[in-house]
């Protein structure tokens, strides 16, 4: 009952609202004065009228009443808002980042030469736990060390700390052929190959140019 209530006394607001609204803007399509009074007469003489009728047969009363709940109770009727879908969150956890490099670099930058787990958290801003796990996830032992200027507490000792890895040394150019005495260094024709042995036996092997599957094979001996 009290939903009814609430949504006719809304859609009366709003007929009556409108009612007026239209009533104002009628007068303003009128020309001048003259053009408001009459619409003002016309407008007080049908109230007058209807005010007369219903004086006249209040049985109508009854019906404009019913008119007025049926109208006021379609207006009053509430807007649909529209459901608003949640974004949907992933049920897969995000993979920690993996941040062993920067722990190992900040414990051999504060090592002296040990390093406390503490120290490193600090410099980190993290916890002693998580660099713990790190460590052990590395393969570091960890134990009780004496750190210059500290007391003995749990950390790496200088030895268990790992070194850096080492940076990829440049490619080394192509390998150039040997060419032995007598031949021809034409890389674009022959490939050739010289095994020396201990005995001092030298082994020299060239692809036939113009048979790939054929290789020459020339032995030289120590002595020449």
């Amino acid at each position: 009952m009290r939903a009814f209530v609430d949504r006719l006394y809304r859609g009366s607001k709003v007929l009556a609202w409108g009612m007026a609204r239209g009533t104002v803007g009628w007068f303003r399509e009128g020309q001048g004065a003259v053009d408001f009074l009459i619409r003002l007469a016309f407008l007080l003489g049908g109230l007058a009228i209807l005010w007369g009728f219903i004086r006249t047969a209040p049985v109508l009363m009854f019906g404009l009443t019913g008119w007025w709940i049926v109208a006021a109770f379609r207006k009053g009727k509430p807007e649909e808002k529209a459901a608003v879908v949640p974004p949907q969150e992933s049920s897969e956890p995000a993979a920690p980042k993996d941040d062993s490099p920067e722990v190992l670099a900040t414990l051999r930058d504060v090592a002296e030469p040990h390093a406390h787990l503490a120290v490193v958290a600090q410099a980190l801003g993290t916890d002693t736990a998580h660099v713990r796990e790190v460590l052990s996830r590395a393969g570091v032992p960890i134990s009780d060390v004496r750190m210059k200027g500290r007391g003995v507490s749990t950390g790496v000792k200088a030895e268990d700390i790992p070194s850096p890895a080492p940076s990829p040394s440049p490619s080394p150019g192509p390998s150039r052929p040997v060419v032995g005495a007598g031949q021809t260094n034409n890389n674009n024709e022959t490939e050739l190959t010289s095994t020396r042995f201990p005995s001092g036996v030298r082994v020299i092997s060239v692809s036939d140019p113009t048979n790939p599957a054929r290789t020459h094979i020339k032995v030289i001996g120590p002595d020449e």
